[in-house]
């Protein structure tokens, strides 16, 4: 196997373990003394680059739309009728994901197409965390008013106006 196929395997690989959807409760946040209820740290980090995957934009829903008392209530309503099958959706990427890599650095020659049934149960994997998070924020969604979803909005041009800050200064 070339040097190149390695190194893209490699990387594709590395993508693959950066989930970008929900799990848990948010930090304390100006939406009340425990924050608003919703995702898991380990949605808040999402993607490299960023993007718009139902991962990145529920914590802005969240943190962005300073809910009310009765709202907040429905978000934790909505949350823990949706947090095991979010655990198991999670449990099952990171297995799928320990597998690839652990193939990709065993002992055992391999190649693209022995990797490929690997790689295809991580990418069902996050078809369906990608799925069930679009499902969470089209709920969200519905709890939010109208003024709510327009400050989120805002709030969502502001963050991509400081990434490609970020991404111009890294370029310097």
């Amino acid at each position: 196997m070339s040097t190149r196929t390695l190194i893209a395997i490699a990387s594709l690989a590395a993508l693959m373990t950066a989930p970008a959807v929900l799990h848990a409760q948010p930090p304390d946040g100006p939406d009340g003394p425990d924050g608003p209820p919703g995702p898991p740290p380990r949605m808040m980090r999402g993607m490299p680059g960023g993007g718009d995957a139902p991962g990145m934009v529920i914590p802005l829903m969240l943190h962005g739309a300073h809910l009310t008392p009765e709202q907040r209530d429905k978000v934790r309503t909505l949350m823990r009728a949706n947090r095991e099958q979010l655990r198991t959706l999670f449990d099952q990427l990171k297995r799928a994901n320990e597998t690839l890599a652990s193939r990709l650095v065993g002992p055992a020659p391999v190649d693209a197409a022995a990797l490929k049934p690997d790689v295809e149960r991580v990418a069902q994997a996050r078809q369906a965390l990608m799925e069930h998070g679009l499902t969470i924020a089209l709920g969200l969604r519905a709890i939010l008013t109208p003024e709510q979803l327009a400050a989120v909005t805002q709030k969502r041009t502001k963050l991509e106006g400081l990434q490609r800050q970020m991404r111009d200064l890294m370029r310097e």
